[in-house]
């Protein structure tokens, strides 16, 4: 609109527009779903429909997808993000990823959203055991000598059969060959695995019989089962009549994780009443002691001292199970006294936690964005923690600090969401550097500290602003058309698109004409030219 003042040019206002965009919606709070498969199956195998399996119906014109959070399993799993049907994306094989484990399990997070909300869903699969392994022996055949005094009822360990299947598909029987002296007794290890001993049922005599071929068979329970064998060829001695007796024939011992090498477990002591070498004793592993035992203990062959080899992991095996034999250097030794030593392994607090963040958005290695519009509670980023260690040693506080606009939520268990606390706004703050602190239960504890940035993205929630509110400017009259005027600047705090500046005229009239017929104004840069000629006592009429 012109100024009243005639030796002043007019002052004009500027129209623009503002587009606000609708604020994220809030995270619903995180759900556990659990879903079975089998090793093996075909890839594109259906695991299940999370759409489905949930019973999500988002309303009318709206639409959920889905997303998974991490991607390490996503080789064995895939997720179809229109409806969240999972399926086997490769053949899984149970025993190379759950070795020996009664429950087999494959798990992520999936994030699902629509217009409504994000739902944080923790995904179990539970990969279930086929009978994929038969039962095999570490040798083909073997060789035992027995003198022929030994007592009926002794009893002389055998190679253990190993089958990488778990539960009823594993070894349920040993079977030995119709014979007429021997039979067989399964026993069961303190970490599950099952083995035969042979047993003297009927004594023995060289001169009649010097030698038996025997055939063991361990069979597993599957349907159908399978089994497989081992050679056993027995060898009948002369003996010496006396065995070497241990104190006793069985420990049960705990040792802490962090012993060091050369710890003592047992001075152990075996006495044999025959004289020379038929009365002295020497120690050793049983022949179907694993190459895992002798790299962690040692049997001093002449004292019996049992001690640590190398250091032992409670993360690694919590239990061990070994027989140590006593036996004589006698020409025609009976065969060895075992006694049975089981190793219970004590957990200390050796492991910090360890973290994992999963951005919801995310185009930089630890860093996520979140726009700035985002409303209260706006899901940001999973943290997952993690403690080898058992018990208080492996329970895991998570503590955030850098800043009040954010805070922790426990989604389940070990999982944590970082959310906002309060509203936004990337002109005041563009960027918050957070630390995410890990502390274990253990004493002392173990933490560890990880730094996280969350970057704001823009948003069009700010309008230019003129330099000035009123700008007062003189022109000479009759003046030539075209002739510059002034210019008029403004400024927009948001970035990018949303802070370009554009300016139009604001229609008004002046003498009945519209003001355009007057001036021009450069939308881009805000430069005002005079169109026509203008006369003081015209301008002062009007």
């Amino acid at each position: 609109m012109m100024g009243g003042d005639p030796g002043s040019a007019a002052a004009w206002t500027l129209a623009f527009t503002f587009l606000s965009l609708p604020v994220l919606p809030a995270l619903a709070a995180g759900r556990t779903m659990k879903y079975q498969t089998y090793e093996e199956d075909a890839p594109s195998t259906v695991i299940g429909n999370l759409a489905k399996d949930m019973a999500l119906t988002p309303s009318a014109g709206s639409k959920t997808n889905f997303r998974m959070m991490r991607q390490f399993n996503a080789s064995f799993i895939r997720l179809r993000e229109s409806d969240g049907q999972l399926t086997i994306g490769e053949r899984i094989d149970r025993e190379k990823i759950c070795k020996h484990t009664a429950q087999c399990l494959i798990a992520f997070d999936v994030v699902s959203f629509s217009k409504e909300q994000f739902k944080l869903i923790h995904v179990e699969v539970e990969v279930k055991d086929i009978n994929d392994n038969s039962p095999e022996f570490p040798r083909k055949e073997s060789m035992l000598e027995i003198s022929e005094n030994t007592a009926v009822g002794t009893r002389i360990p055998l190679d253990v059969a190993v089958d990488e299947d778990v539960g009823t598909n594993y070894i349920q029987s040993y079977q030995i060959s119709v014979n007429s002296h021997f039979s067989i007794d399964m026993l069961s290890r303190a970490d599950g695995v099952k083995y035969a001993e042979l047993v003297l049922m009927k004594e023995l005599d060289r001169e009649t019989q010097a030698s038996f071929v025997l055939e063991l068979a361990a069979t597993d329970g599957g349907n159908p089962p399978r089994s497989g064998t081992t050679k056993i060829n027995v060898k009948v001695k002369d003996y010496n009549d006396n065995s070497p007796v241990f104190d006793r024939n069985h420990f049960s011992i705990e040792i802490p994780e962090d012993a060091p090498v050369g710890f003592l477990l047992l001075d152990l002591n075996a006495v044999d009443p025959d004289e020379g070498l038929n009365g002295e004793v020497v120690y050793g592993f049983g022949n179907q002691a694993p190459s895992e035992i002798r790299q962690l203990f040692k049997v001093d062959r002449k004292t019996g001292r049992l001690t640590l080899e190398s250091q032992i992991d409670f993360e690694s095996k919590t239990t061990y199970e070994f027989d140590v034999q006593a036996s004589d250097l006698g020409p025609n030794p009976s065969p060895p006294t075992v006694c049975k030593i089981i190793v219970q392994v004590q957990d200390v607090n050796d492991n910090a936690p360890e973290i994992t963040i999963t951005p919801m958005t995310s185009i930089t290695a630890g860093i996520a964005h979140i726009t700035e519009a985002a409303a209260k509670d706006s899901f940001v980023a999973l943290i997952s923690t993690t403690d080898r260690d058992s018990g208080a040693n492996g329970q895991v506080h998570c503590t955030l600090y850098g800043h009040d606009h954010f805070k922790l939520q426990q989604a389940y268990e070990d999982s944590y969401m970082i959310v906002t606390t309060a509203p936004l706004d990337r002109e005041k703050i563009a960027e918050y550097n957070l630390t995410v602190v890990a502390e274990d239960l253990g004493s002392p504890p173990f933490r560890t500290i990880t730094q996280y940035t969350i970057r704001l993205s823009d948003e069009n929630d700010n309008a230019p602003m003129f330099s000035k509110p009123v700008y007062d400017v003189s022109i000479v009259e009759n003046n030539a058309p075209g002739a510059y005027i002034t210019t008029v600047v403004a400024r927009d705090l948001d970035l990018g698109q949303n802070s370009k500046v554009s300016y139009k005229l604001v229609d008004t009239y002046i003498m009945g004409s519209p003001i355009s017929a007057f001036v021009s104004l450069d939308p881009a840069t805000g430069s005002i030219y005079a169109l026509r000629s203008f006369n003081y006592r015209s301008s002062e009429a009007a």
